[in-house]
């Protein structure tokens, strides 16, 4: 509850502050705090079919995924049986490229702006690919940063 208070602060505080001292897309000079956010998506789901907790265990239990357009969120235990289904049905995400657009930290709560793109096959070895933007909310508990709350909007549909 109080990662909710403080995800409308600084959401409040994003809206208020506008542009300045955001980082710019083709920024690459990252300092240490963004370079650590970022590195804790960097991966997405990517081999989680041999080790799915340890992929479940980046986002927060009350972590929730919402598919801009959609009248409701999912919330996490929902997305997570969603996508061990999909993983033990055989599918496989091959591979993942993500585009840091800007990292904002404020204490232990971060916001990342990103483009993504996923390669999956499915159980006949046939690709798919998908791309994404996403604004994702990350909070620092446990000594590393985790999802709190994930924005998608689908490119190329």
């Amino acid at each position: 509850m109080k990662y909710r208070l403080r995800l409308m602060v600084v959401i409040g505080l994003l809206v208020t502050l506008g542009n300045g001292g955001l980082a710019h897309a083709q920024q690459t000079d990252w300092t240490p705090e963004q370079q650590a956010v970022i590195d804790a998506v960097k991966n997405g789901p990517v081999g989680i079919e041999s080790d799915f907790d340890k992929w479940a265990s980046g986002y927060a239990d009350d972590w929730s995924y919402w598919r801009i357009g959609d009248r409701n969120t999912r919330p996490r235990e929902q997305h997570m049986v969603l996508v061990r289904e999909f993983i033990d049905g055989g599918n496989r995400p091959t591979k993942f490229e993500l585009e840091p657009i800007d990292v904002i930290i404020r204490g232990d709560v971060a916001l990342l702006r990103l483009i993504a793109t996923e390669e999956l096959r499915n159980v006949d070895g046939e690709a798919q690919v998908v791309r994404y933007a996403s604004a994702a909310m990350l909070v620092h508990e446990d000594g590393g940063w985790k999802m709190l709350a994930t924005n998608i909007v689908y490119l190329d549909r």
